[in-house]
């Protein structure tokens, strides 16, 4: 049912994008991922500035898209200001994404706790179904009815044959907006299961997780950790079960980043080296902070992970780098091509 809303939807709203969607694989031994955070798209739309901030952020995108030419972009939240929207959300749905189908740069979609504010349209699953219409780019998923929110799901990387996974990508909603902010014990629940059941099927193999907001932990990584980047705003609490040891239990998850707060952009490894926890690089001129933008890169290799930042001015800073755990499957020749 929901594959022909969204073949009605290409048919309706005219997508130019409603060929097949091509499985996420590494190039050449690699697989990179950019992510952009708290766009704010649609900020004081009524206002010189706001269109003007706009414009800004695309020349983001377009900047990080150019000089890393990166094989998937995550957006984790907030893409939209929807709280100051009076029309249609989807029209800046379309707008924020364009840079993504200009360069036919796959992409998947996490919610954030202003998304889903617009009155016309703006609600999470219109806007999850309206993404997914972008059939040959967009990998957003919506996820089980169950789940609180509606960005849970997992993507999995194979290799250059699609004979194999050799990475995967989990996602999680942690709510706001219309919905409470949280994670809850279902969700938390749900990610270790669904690990569970792609090790069974897939083996170990390196993973990324992502989610908008993050939790205090973070802020105690940062500060018992060897880091990179800047922590200026303090983490509040964010209602949760067990999260931090849920990912702490799943060894795969070499990385896990984050959004909401503008001027962090820390990547911290925890005690024992053996993850990585992060926020992204503010990437949109809507939202608070008079912070430098960028996106933070996040790519698998052959030996492990490494991840960076791209400023829109075209520097690279703070990179860090994880070597694949041993329990993790080897990405040998066999594995990537």
């Amino acid at each position: 049912m929901l594959a022909m809303e969204v073949l009605l939807a290409c048919l309706i709203l005219l997508i130019p994008t409603c060929s097949p969607l091509q499985p996420l694989s590494f190039k050449e031994g690699k697989f990179k991922v950019a992510q952009f955070t708290d766009l704010h798209y649609g900020e004081d739309e009524f206002t010189p500035w706001g269109p003007i901030q706009d414009k800004n952020s695309d020349h983001v995108m377009h900047t990080v898209l150019r000089e890393e030419k990166p094989d998937f972009v995550l957006f984790t939240g907030d893409v939209l200001t929807g709280n100051n929207i009076g029309g249609n959300a989807t029209a800046y749905w379309k707008y924020l994404v364009s840079p993504c189908v200009q360069t036919e740069t796959p992409w998947a979609h996490v919610f954030g706790n202003h998304d889903d504010l617009s009155q016309t349209h703006g609600d999470r699953l219109t806007l999850a179904k309206y993404d997914m219409s972008y059939g040959n780019l967009s990998h957003t998923k919506i996820g089980q009815s169950f789940l609180t929110g509606i960005s849970n799901y997992y993507l999995p990387i194979y290799n250059e044959k699609l004979s194999k996974v050799s990475a995967m990508i989990y996602v999680l909603d942690s709510g706001g907006g219309n919905i409470p902010i949280q994670i809850t014990s279902t969700q938390e629940t749900w990610l270790r299961a669904m690990y569970e059941s792609n090790v069974l099927m897939y083996g170990h193999v390196p993973s990324l997780l992502a989610f908008h907001i993050p939790t205090p932990d973070f802020q105690q990584v940062y500060k018992s950790g060897d880091c990179v980047g800047d922590l200026v705003d303090e983490i509040e609490e964010m209602p949760n079960e067990h999260l931090f040891q849920t990912i702490r239990s799943i060894p795969d998850i070499l990385l896990v980043t984050t959004g909401h707060y503008h001027r962090n952009d820390f990547c911290c490894p925890t005690s024992d080296s053996s993850q990585y926890f992060c926020q992204g690089r503010h990437s949109g001129y809507g939202g608070y902070s008079t912070v430098a933008r960028g996106s933070r890169i996040i790519e698998f290799g052959e030996s492990g992970l490494s991840s960076w930042i791209r400023m829109e001015n075209g520097t690279k800073k703070d990179l860090v780098s994880l070597n694949l755990p041993q329990h993790v499957t080897n990405l040998s020749e066999d594995t990537l091509y």
